[in-house]
């Protein structure tokens, strides 16, 4: 490289960097913004594949687009209707707390009266009762505290919330006609000695994410399907309460690996010990419902629509997830696998040897060389786009 194209090249990248900063800058200060566009560009990634085997059949962009979007505004209208109706229950939730306490509180003396009964040492007895008593004075008030926050935030949003439902869907009808405009223009903002390289990372990662994406966004929705229909069984025959507020948060909560279904879980057999007339059966039934329902998706639905998954070892899916949560709380962790999932994909295809011991992810194996260069001036291709 001659020192008289070294000043330009180098000034091009340090104008690189300042827009970068830049842009970053604002879209910190509009911060509040982006969560709804984040959304609506999710949902329309997810049903991007929709809209291609639209396309194949004959549909026009926006002839499959509006199909599409029908369809998402008929479900659309079924959830608002469905959160509604959980939100009532939250509400008597929230004022059935205190009486919930109280049952708490005379198992947890039942349950310090069958420890004393043990053959145990006295060092573990108390330490037990004592640990029963830290829980009964923290628990109950933490957890009555943490309705009234979700309450009180809800009501104070309310008008935020309606702006959002009406928002979101015009963001992704948008995204949907625009997508292929996006990743055209995207790429073509690459410097054309790397596009071909860069090319190669965003197909890999689009191959994983949109599997991710997709497969998550239909295992929740079954799993959230599945515990309405179990739990209103248990209403039905045990009068066991909340269930329908218990099936809605378990569809969003069943994306966070592991702790998802350990929360269901813990919290289904709470729900259907205090508010059903068979305490213990129905405790059983519903964890015993939460488990079923989780091997099923595992074994049975999750194969078939997550593919091979994200290529990643469960150690490092548990260290994305703790360390997601401590970056970013519940949203962290949601987040955590598929970032890692990307770094990894972006980590094989610049390093290659790293996938020689293990072959984990068979997309990552395509070699470069096999995408085609796209000359300097030229556009891409339509249809290498797609």
């Amino acid at each position: 490289m001659s020192n008289r194209n070294l000043d330009p090249i180098i000034l091009r990248y340090l104008g690189y960097a300042v827009v970068l900063c830049i842009a970053a800058y604002l879209l910190y200060l509009v911060r509040g913004a982006l969560p709804i566009f984040i959304i609506g560009a999710v949902l329309a990634y997810a049903m991007e594949p929709v809209l291609t085997r639209l396309e194949k059949r004959g549909y026009s962009r926006r002839g499959a687009v509006g199909l599409v979007f029908l369809c998402f505004l008929i479900f659309l209208v079924a959830l608002v209707g469905l959160m509604f109706a959980a939100w009532q229950q939250i509400q008597n939730l929230a004022s059935n707390a205190p009486q919930l306490e109280q049952q708490a509180a005379e198992l947890i003396r039942h349950w310090q009266e069958h420890v004393q009964s043990l053959r145990l040492p006295d060092e573990i007895k108390t330490m037990i009762i004592q640990g029963a008593k830290d829980f009964q004075g923290k628990a109950p008030q933490l957890i009555a505290t943490k309705l009234q926050n979700v309450v009180g935030w809800t009501f104070s949003s309310v008008g935020v919330l309606l702006v959002s439902v009406v928002i979101i869907p015009i963001i992704t009808l948008w995204m949907m006609l625009e997508m292929k405009t996006i990743q055209r223009n995207s790429l073509l903002m690459v410097p054309s000695e790397y596009r071909p390289e860069v090319r190669a990372i965003v197909i890999d990662i689009n191959e994983i994410l949109g599997r991710y994406v997709r497969g998550q966004i239909i295992v929740c929705s079954i799993f959230g399907i599945l515990c309405m229909v179990g739990f209103g069984i248990l209403g039905l025959v045990f009068h066991m309460q909340y269930g329908l507020a218990l099936a809605m948060a378990g569809a969003f909560l069943y994306i966070v690996p592991y702790f998802g279904i350990f929360t269901v879980g813990v919290t289904a057999a709470l729900l259907a010990y205090f508010t059903s007339s068979a305490p213990v059966l129905c405790a059983i039934l519903a964890v015993g419902c939460c488990l079923l329902f989780n091997l099923i998706l595992d074994y049975g639905v999750a194969p078939r629509v997550l593919g091979e998954g994200l290529g990643l070892h469960p150690l490092m899916v548990l260290f994305a997830l703790l360390a997601g949560a401590q970056a970013g709380g519940i949203v962290g962790m949601i987040l955590g696998v598929p970032i890692f999932a990307s770094i990894r994909m972006i980590a094989l295809r610049l390093f290659p040897r790293l996938d020689v011991a293990h072959s984990i992810a068979p997309i990552a194996r395509k070699k470069v060389t096999s995408v085609p260069a796209v000359p300097p001036g030229e556009g891409i291709p339509k249809e290498e786009v797609e």
